[in-house]
């Protein structure tokens, strides 16, 4: 069975728990990874950040960041749900999908491997973890 140890107390716990058995430390990756399906650049966050047309043309420098609203999306970590969250922000001329499905309010979690797009086809941004 995989497991992961707690950083907290040391205990060894199954991968499906998020969070310690013991001492309740929450198993998050610390950094989440950006990266842009066209033009393969990266950005890395540790902190909560808001994301629009401006950090996608400059930082992705992705053709599609013209279909981005000045602020598009917020992806912060939920401690409740010990997960990093992608929000949508309200009055965008497109939506921001993740994996093909528009965002719930509230939030949608996000996994390795998903994409985030601004609706369905545009825009796309690959997610990744790390944990250090």
């Amino acid at each position: 069975m995989a497991t992961w140890t707690c950083p907290q107390d040391g205990t060894e716990n199954p991968l499906a728990e998020k969070r310690c058995l013991v001492c309740r430390h929450p198993n998050m990756p610390r950094i989440v990874v950006l990266q842009s399906v066209a033009t393969r650049k990266e950005a890395e966050f540790t902190e909560p950040v808001k994301l629009g047309k401006a950090v996608f043309t400059h930082r992705f420098a992705d053709p599609d960041a013209r279909f981005a609203s000045d602020l598009q999306f917020e992806i912060v970590r939920d401690d409740e749900r010990v997960a990093w969250v992608v929000r949508p922000f309200a009055g965008c001329v497109n939506p921001t999908c993740y994996d093909g499905k528009p965002l719930e309010a509230s939030g949608t979690e996000l996994v390795d491997g998903g994409i985030i797009s601004v609706s369905k086809s545009k825009m796309k941004l690959k997610v990744r973890f790390k944990k250090n």
